[in-house]
């Protein structure tokens, strides 16, 4: 079996195909809830003197430490009466970048694959992590790998510009591949065979899975801030119970868990400081183990 390289990286992929999910009518990123507040689009730290020089400076500015500030007036400005608004359904998805089969093994095709086809690997640590952020947070979220069912550069920028990147992906859960190496599609959607033991897999797509748990009722029996510390302690949990022996990741996690606690312990208490601290803390987990956190629902 010989499998050929994708013409496109994974970052390239991922760019587009979250903007897409993200400007659905079902889905919105967390953010989008803060930065109405704060005020802020996006932050970054950079020494380049282009950007600088276009404000008028001569060299980059000196920074600020933000922990040395009160964030409570972000909470205290929004007023009593004005609450974040709910989260209905958490989503979940790890990015990959496939490879390419021109002709399916045969035991792949005896369990429906058809030729030509892609696949991604499995990334095993990551993979366990997530099975157990999936399995505590049940019906709460969708936690879900994407992989475009495409490999040619050129149809990457087709389905960008018309945009139909969401529809030519494959979203198969993280359940589906407990036990699994691989993920093996011929088609968008759900429908694909995981192995090592060929296992064949037909489920709905990811827009109607969140459709139809979002109809099962699930809209969260706390506030926000209470949804935001549910999450933050799930993927605690999660990192806790990864493997019997400690990963690289979850030493990341958890001294940067502390570096959290540090540097929060300068604002003043109450709820302010439990959503960023516990928002922060889920941010964490998905930058290390490379998900796009999403939530069902909308900003507005």
């Amino acid at each position: 079996m010989t499998l050929k390289t994708c013409e496109f990286e994974e970052a390239e992929y991922r760019g587009p195909l979250f903007n897409q999910l993200s400007t659905s009518s079902l889905l919105w990123e967390p953010g989008q809830v803060f930065e109405k507040h704060i005020g802020i689009d996006h932050a970054l730290f950079t020494t380049h003197e282009y950007l600088h020089a276009l404000h008028g400076h001569g060299a980059p500015l000196n920074g600020v430490i933000l922990s040395r500030y009160n964030w409570g007036y972000i909470w205290a400005a929004r007023g009593s009466k004005k609450k974040l608004p709910s989260f209905r359904l958490n989503v979940f998805i790890q990015a990959k970048r496939p490879q390419y089969g021109r002709y399916a093994p045969k035991v792949l095709k005896a369990q429906g694959l058809k030729s030509p086809y892609w696949r991604f690997e499995v990334t095993q640590h990551q993979q366990v992590a997530l099975a157990k952020l999936q399995q505590r947070l049940n019906s709460r979220a969708i936690v879900c790998y994407a992989c475009p069912a495409f490999h040619k550069e050129s149809i990457l920028h087709k389905w960008t510009v018309q945009p139909r990147i969401v529809e030519n992906s494959t979203f198969p859960d993280v359940a589906t591949l407990i036990g699994h190496s691989a993920w093996n599609f011929s088609e968008p959607g759900a429908r694909g065979v995981a192995n090592i033991d060929p296992t064949a897999n037909d489920s709905p797509s990811l827009l109607e899975r969140v459709g139809f748990l979002i109809e099962r009722g699930h809209q969260g029996s706390g506030t926000a801030v209470e949804e935001l510390q549910f999450l933050s302690e799930a993927v605690k949990l999660a990192m806790e119970s990864v493997a019997d022996e400690a990963t690289h990741i979850q030493a990341r996690f958890f001294e940067g868990a502390r570096t959290l606690q540090e540097i929060t312990s300068e604002m003043a208490g109450g709820e302010g400081r439990e959503a960023v601290v516990a928002y922060a803390t889920v941010l964490h987990f998905c930058y290390l183990n490379r998900l796009n956190w999403l939530v069902a629902g909308h900003a507005g």
